[in-house]
């Protein structure tokens, strides 16, 4: 009978092993669960710890020549490339064009389907490419032992606290929250502060190297004579005789079209040398220009004052001949008919380059959109004879107070802070030139032809004054001071020292930048 039923001892031991077993599973069951919340607490912390600010303000991620920057320093570079595309774009296009999306992750917005980058990749390779021109220049300051000069830092500061005035003004809690915004999480006063020194050293330092370079006067007139046919300016006439206009889809075969657009050039060549044939000066130029087409009959449309360089290949060569003279007349075919040209002159740039100060009295503003049939309106015609009528009695009564006080540019000076327009310090201008392809900032500054017809006078002399009237700005308040430097030689020096400085940059170090492993913080 024991055989064939269990005693209760197998019963209990039975039921033993099997409580045994079921702790064992609930050990296991809850040793698993500790260690996954284990894990997680591990990496939740890691995740924190990764994105805190200390640790993106202590961290290096990128470390260029021996330079380390930290996630909040590469993130300034970064949002800069990305802010100054922006303003870029805005100005240019309104807007428009290829723009990301602010709201989603750079790193998921493709900027170029053909390559794959994404806009994350297109602005830290430009962010990595400025921090490394940065640091090249950096350290040859510090080898130099350059420092940043007074006014800089005080510029700096000034820069800092105009921020914070606009953090304030535009509802931010703190200055921080504000740079934050612009600039990345990790970003804070002292930070921001320290990569401005740095900026504004390399700045200050490569301007010191571009200014401290020296040249004798042999050194420029060697080099503008080496390169005039660049430099020289030059002044000719030109006329387009245009061939008829036709339509490709007018004609059934292409090689009829391509026959009768041939036909149409040789015949507007064919004008065209019968109108050159009649112009014996440059008067009868313009006489021959206005007859053949309305749109000539003002001479400023076939006056061209052109840079050598900036010759376009077809005239170059016979612009460039030594033999040119004033008269000289020549046909260049086009694709659109024939250009006659008739040549002026060509000048070398010996002219002295003038200054002068200002005060600027500017008309007051009408705006036809005030008024009910805007520029044809009445009362608009009226408010613009009222404003010219206002513009003509303050510039007479500030012309007036300018000559009792002896007509000196200390009474100009004097005068400039009630009376004048001009947001120039001073209302004063160097280094201005003659010619309209002159206007850049990096040449010399260009004025209006009423003004510039006055300052190259040959009568001109220092301590004389004007009150000149002119469509584009008003009345022009003006005083010569004086005479700058030859313009050949001015352009000769801008030249050279850019070359040389290009030079000198070309040169520097520049070390590849080293991701580490920290470069994570500004990828996520």
């Amino acid at each position: 009978m024991s055989g064939m039923f269990e005693t209760k001892q197998d019963k209990a031991s039975r039921k033993l092993a099997r409580t045994e077993k079921e702790k064992k599973a609930k050990r296991k069951t809850r040793t698993i669960t500790i260690l996954v919340i284990s894990v997680l607490l591990v990496l939740s912390s890691a995740a924190i710890l990764i994105n805190s600010n200390f640790i993106r303000r202590s961290v290096p991620v990128v470390t260029i020549d021996g330079v380390g920057f930290n996630a909040a320093e590469f993130e300034y570079f970064f949002n800069t490339q990305l802010h100054e595309y922006l303003n870029m774009m805005q100005q240019f296009q309104g807007m428009g064009g290829n723009m990301p999306d602010r709201s989603r992750p750079l790193s998921h917005q493709i900027f170029n389907p053909e390559t794959g980058e994404t806009w994350a990749d297109i602005l830290t390779a430009g962010a990595l490419s400025n921090m490394t021109e940065i640091v090249s220049i950096y350290k040859a300051a510090v080898a130099y032992g350059f420092k940043l000069p007074d006014e800089q830092i005080s510029e700096i500061e000034n820069e800092i606290a105009m921020i914070s005035m606009q953090a304030m003004f535009s509802g931010y809690p703190t200055t921080a929250t504000f740079l934050q915004d612009m600039y990345g999480s990790g970003m804070n006063e002292k930070i921001f502060q320290e990569l401005l020194e740095m900026i504004s050293l390399v700045s200050s330092f490569n301007q010191h190297k571009r200014e401290s370079i020296v040249y004798t006067a042999d050194d420029l007139l060697r080099y503008y004579e080496d390169n005039k046919d660049d430099l020289d300016v030059f002044i000719y006439r030109e006329l387009t005789v245009f061939a008829e206009y036709l339509n490709e889809e007018d004609f059934a075969e292409s090689s009829e079209f391509d026959a009768a657009v041939a036909a149409a050039l040789e015949q507007a060549r064919a004008e065209a040398a019968m109108i050159a044939a009649g112009i014996l000066d440059e008067e009868g130029f313009l006489e021959a220009a206005a007859e053949y087409e309305i749109f000539y009959s003002d001479p400023e449309y076939t006056f061209f004052m052109t840079q050598g360089e900036r010759l376009s290949q077809d005239i170059n060569a016979w612009l460039l001949d030594p033999a040119r003279g004033f008269g000289d007349i020549t046909i260049i075919d086009s694709e659109h008919g024939s250009r006659i040209i008739f040549f002026v002159s060509r000048e070398n740039n010996r002219y002295n380059t003038v200054g002068m100060r200002q005060i600027l009295i500017s008309r007051p503003e009408v705006n036809p959109e005030e008024y009910l049939l805007g520029e044809i309106d009445p009362d608009f015609l009226e408010a613009l004879e009222q404003a010219e009528r206002e513009l003509h009695e303050r510039a007479e009564n500030i012309y007036s107070l300018f000559l009792a006080g002896g007509a000196s540019e200390e009474t100009l000076i004097d005068l400039m802070q009630e009376h004048s327009d001009d947001t120039t310090p001073g209302g004063e201008y160097f280094n201005i030139s003659k010619y309209p392809y002159q206007s850049s900032f990096a040449m010399a500054m260009k004025v209006v032809p009423e003004i510039e017809d006055w300052l190259f006078d040959e009568s001109r002399k220092v301590g004389d004054s004007e009150l000149i009237y002119t469509e584009a700005y008003g009345y022009h308040l003006l005083y010569f001071t004086g005479f700058g430097e030859p313009f050949f030689e001015f352009m000769a020096d801008d030249r050279l020292r850019t070359r040389d400085h290009n030079e000198w940059l070309e040169g520097l170090t520049r070390g590849e930048p080293v991701k580490h492993a920290a470069f994570i913080l500004v990828t996520m």
